[in-house]
């Protein structure tokens, strides 16, 4: 498990599954209250994780398989509110309870996250913003943005990143969905770099900015 701390939130990381996809445990330090994203499989692990503490929400970054076999488990087991985005929830096979909208807030504890709509690794995927830290989920990695399945969606990732991950200051530290953090400092100059060069209008799939 990996942690991190600053401006009254606590992140915790759990790499769970078959595909090594990070969980993260985003706790208030002064109420202990705490939010599940993206519970990818094995629950009885998440929830050994938070014992002690009142789940509020469970907040999925997007809808594929690999970031959602642990969301019933622990639905269940908190009783938490489930949230997703109105353009993924057509493909979560389960119930959720909530629409997760650009520029809506989440409250749990003394914490605030701000929902980023930043569609491209699918339509519906989102990022959680807190003061400078980012919940990625699969938009944005070292190196690279999220896969993707088509030009016109990596066109779309990319202008996701452009437009409302760039702004973000340097300091700002991205979780991704997959594998260690980064920070959005360490990432302008290779995303910048590749915004300037001529690209195959076929460019998709796994992409990195080095490459691309």
């Amino acid at each position: 498990m990996g942690s991190g701390a600053g401006d009254g939130l606590r992140v915790e990381r759990l790499e769970l599954g078959q595909w090594g996809t990070n969980c993260y445990l985003l706790t208030c330090a002064e109420t202990n209250e705490c939010v599940v994203v993206d519970p990818a499989a094995e629950p009885e692990r998440i929830l050994a994780a938070i014992a002690g503490r009142k789940v509020r929400y469970i907040v999925l970054t997007h809808t594929h398989l690999d970031h959602i076999q642990g969301y019933t488990g622990v639905r269940e087991a908190t009783g938490a509110a489930a949230g997703v985005h109105p353009l993924d929830a057509p493909e979560l096979p389960y119930e959720h309870d909530f629409a997760l909208v650009d520029g809506a807030k989440l409250t749990f504890g003394r914490v605030e996250l701000e929902i980023l709509h930043v569609p491209g690794h699918t339509p519906g995927s989102v990022c959680l913003l807190h003061g400078q830290t980012l919940i990625a989920g699969d938009t944005l990695f070292p190196g690279g943005p999220g896969k993707t399945s088509d030009p016109e969606s990596f066109l779309q990732i990319v202008q996701s990143i452009r437009e409302r991950l760039l702004p973000l200051p340097d300091e700002t530290v991205v979780y991704p969905g997959h594998g260690v953090s980064t920070t959005i400092g360490a990432e302008r100059p290779q995303i910048n770099a590749f915004l300037t060069r001529v690209r195959e209008k076929t460019l998709c799939g796994d992409v990195l900015w080095a490459e691309g």
